[in-house]
Parts: C-alpha cells; structure tokens; sequence
C-alpha cells in the first residue's frame, strides 16, 4: 500500500509521514532526502547549482536508498550523505536541482521501485500528483507561511544557527515560488487527495486526521 503527502516546504510532512508510518507499521520513505543528497553531492563536485537547467549535463551518479535500523539513508555513488541533508544550505539550493530533468527521473525511478515491494508513506511535492499518481491514499499538507517559517527557525535555533526569521521566511517564498512554477512536475494539491491545514493543529492532531481517513478508506 502507499500513502502519498504532499505540501509545501515546512508544513510538517516529514514528522507527520514519519509518525503516520510507525502508527500503520509501515516505511516512511522521504522524497526530499534524495533531492537533497544529490544537492550535497553536486556540492561536493563544486557545480554550479544556481544555474542548473532542467537540461544540464551532471555528473555521473547513481542513488541508492537503505533502510538501516529504520531509518531511511541515501548514498549517491556508494556516499552516505544522510547526516548532512538538512544542512541550511542545501536546503537553499535543493530546489534548483530539482528543475533538472535527469536527477527527476533518476528519483522518481528510485522511488517507484522502492514502492513496488513495500507498504510505504511517502512524502513529497509531487509524490501523490505525478511519482505515485494512482497510490491508494493521498494527502495535501498546508500551512500558512508564517507558521512554516517559525517551525523552520525553531528548528535552526536548536542548531546554534544565526539565521534570522525573516531570512528563513524569504527563503521559503522563495522554494514556494519556484515549486509551484516549475515546468517538471510543479507542485500542485493531487488528484482525489484529502488536504489537511496544519497551521493551528499539533503534531498530534494531524497524524490522528490522516490516521482516521487511512483507517476507512
């Protein structure tokens, strides 16, 4: 079986999938993570990742994704780059390389073949409208900007980052802006899926609402 989330940078899909997925005994799997370790890799080979186009040549990789001790890890050309995903600098320039035709289907194609053998919550910004159009349940995560900006901040002060507010609410105008205008697989509510706002809800509240619409469909 495969439950799909949706939504917009911030809005709570990786602890809501992660959470729902434990619930159901079932693999939370993160689409994000393998745009973001192809992003560290691109890094590490110093390519010019603001300008990447959707037709660019990049360099040769393969990705892979292991479950180990139940956590999700993604290796790019045999490199574990799980520790390093949630860097504040890839998450400034992830979007770029996701407008890259090879490094979406090379994703998608992983992701599929992940999803053929397994019962998984996954959760994305195209995985319900386009990697996994026909997956049994479908969810959109919405939140308001303000609320996503203040999550993300909470999060980098635990960090010891000096990111300010306003920074990271720029930051996510920004990855709105180009998810939702992207000519490969924009992000868009999918077909049939249920949306949930988080904006005023707790963790809780909305893993039990989509918890409840899994449980009678």
């Amino acid at each position: 079986m495969i439950i799909t989330i949706d939504g917009p940078a911030g809005s709570g899909k990786s602890t809501v999938a992660k959470l729902l997925a434990k619930k159901l005994n079932f693999i939370h799997f993160n689409s994000g993570s393998l745009f973001r370790a192809v992003t560290a890799f691109l890094l590490d080979k110093n390519f010019d990742i603001e300008n990447i186009k959707k037709d660019s040549i990049l360099p040769n990789f393969n990705i892979q994704v292991e479950m180990i001790d139940n956590i999700q890890h993604v290796f790019v050309n045999n490199k574990d780059y799980t520790s390093v995903l949630r860097d504040n600098q890839i998450s400034t320039l992830v979007a770029f390389v996701a407008l890259n035709q090879t490094t979406r289907k090379r994703i998608d194609d992983c992701q599929r073949n992940f999803g053929l053998s397994n019962n998984i919550v996954v959760e994305g910004r195209d995985v319900g409208s386009h990697v996994f159009p026909n997956a049994e349940v479908k969810f959109y995560l919405d939140c308001s900007i303000q609320e996503r900006a203040r999550r993300r901040f909470v999060e980098e002060q635990a960090k010891n980052s000096q990111i300010t507010l306003d920074e990271i609410e720029k930051q996510i105008e920004e990855r709105d802006y180009l998810d939702k205008t992207r000519e490969i697989a924009p992000l868009v509510v999918p077909k049939n899926a249920i949306i949930v706002d988080s904006t005023t809800l707790t963790i809780e509240e909305v893993v039990d609402t989509l918890y409840s619409y899994v449980k009678i469909c």
